[in-house]
């Protein structure tokens, strides 16, 4: 087994553990593996990639001081890691940028765009309705919150449609788990405190972590078939 191979086995061996923790509340196992957890990924990321970026690194730090900070402090509130995740999702925009290309869409992207986005729309709306009044004076850190998850996630899914890249699919998939991990976060806090929404959480951020890492060391290479031309 070379050193790749053992840093994704150390990083889904800690991940379960991190969940095992929660399920059987011991709290020091929780606490424990959230800095192995990063550690292991980065390690990963400075393994494989070919050119390390500083903003990479800063990007994947930012994400895991929300989840670390939260572990080891009390004081720190939902606020103050909605302000951080947003911090986290400006930066972002910044490889939405620099994955942009032409878009060129035939009949079946147009229905799966309209589709998907319209479920994705459905979603957003009802999900801030019944928290907008529970959040109180946070409210438009909230709306701000998850209006950037909404743009994050459908641009990145108009890329992956438009380009069909391995590179888009990791930022789509990327998304895709912090959307469901930061929804989650928010419902839980202010709505409908869950075990199971928590325990959904424990495994969405690791994941959004990994596939971001992921994302920031696969080449970019366009694979768009023109097989669905005719559709």
């Amino acid at each position: 087994m070379n050193e790749g191979k053992l840093l994704k086995f150390i990083i889904s061996f800690l991940i379960v553990l991190q969940v095992l923790g929660y399920i059987y509340r011991i709290p020091f196992l929780d606490t424990f593996c959230k800095p192995l957890l990063f550690l292991a990924i980065i390690l990963q990321y400075l393994w494989s990639s070919k050119k390390i970026k500083f903003l990479h690194i800063l990007v994947l730090f930012v994400f895991f001081a929300s989840e670390l900070i939260n572990s080891i402090s009390d004081i720190v509130t939902v606020k103050h890691r909605m302000l951080i995740n947003i911090i986290g999702y400006i930066m972002l925009f910044y490889f939405l940028y620099y994955n942009h290309k032409s878009f060129k869409y035939n009949r079946r992207d147009v229905f799966t765009l309209v589709l998907g986005s319209s479920l994705y729309t459905v979603i957003f709306f009802i999900t801030y309705s019944v928290i907008r009044e529970p959040m109180k004076d946070v409210s438009l850190i909230g709306f701000l919150h998850l209006s950037l998850l909404y743009v994050l996630l459908i641009v990145g899914a108009m890329h992956y449609i438009n380009i069909r890249s391995e590179k888009s699919l990791w930022f789509f998939l990327a998304m895709l788990n912090f959307s469901f991990s930061d929804f989650i976060l928010l419902i839980d806090e202010f709505y409908l405190q869950s075990t199971e929404l928590k325990l959904i959480r424990l495994i969405c951020v690791p994941l959004a972590l990994i596939f971001l890492m992921n994302y920031m060391i696969t080449k970019y290479k366009y694979l768009k078939s023109e097989e669905f031309e005719g559709f």
